[in-house]
């Protein structure tokens, strides 16, 4: 599968998650060189089976909180971090469910638990990835798979 269709499938995932769990919707997609990838708060999930590979999101902790917030039908300002880093794990699972089913309709998958990463764990380089800017900040995604061959080209830097 070439590069530029898994692109697309995480557009389509990351938008149909968005509006049916957290409803929102990406504004656009944001200029490079905005805020720190530091100051993102990480989720990835490890997944084996019809390929192999790692699955994140990363978010402003702003963006974080609005979404956990809609997640859990809350106001923002009552949100705690430790619930962020929840949501933002389960966001994560979902999408990586969604877009590996999208992109291998009859694949079998075992997504293990996701995990928050450091701040500023960000793979070097990825098999795909997507920028989405939401209201509040912008929401990274990213996919990378173990076995080159699954792919059709070469990986990309963010």
């Amino acid at each position: 599968m070439a590069v530029d269709q898994m692109e697309q499938d995480l557009k389509a995932c990351a938008e149909e998650v968005l509006e049916s769990m957290f409803f929102t919707s990406p504004l656009s997609e944001p200029v490079p060189g905005g805020r720190s990838r530091l100051d993102l708060i990480l989720a990835q999930v490890t997944f084996r089976g019809t390929a192999s590979g790692r699955f994140g999101v990363g978010c402003s902790m702003d963006a974080a909180r609005s979404l956990t917030a809609a997640f859990l039908g809350m106001e923002s300002d009552t949100v705690a971090e430790q619930q962020c880093g929840e949501v933002i794990c389960e966001l994560a699972n979902m999408l990586c469910g969604s877009v590996l089913s999208r992109m291998e309709p009859g694949g079998r998958f075992d997504l293990m638990t996701p995990e928050i990463e450091p701040p500023g764990c960000l793979p070097e380089t990825v098999t795909a990835s997507r920028i989405f800017q939401l209201e509040e900040g912008a929401l990274l995604t990213w996919l990378l798979f173990e076995e080159a061959n699954w792919i059709e080209i070469g990986k990309s830097k963010f």
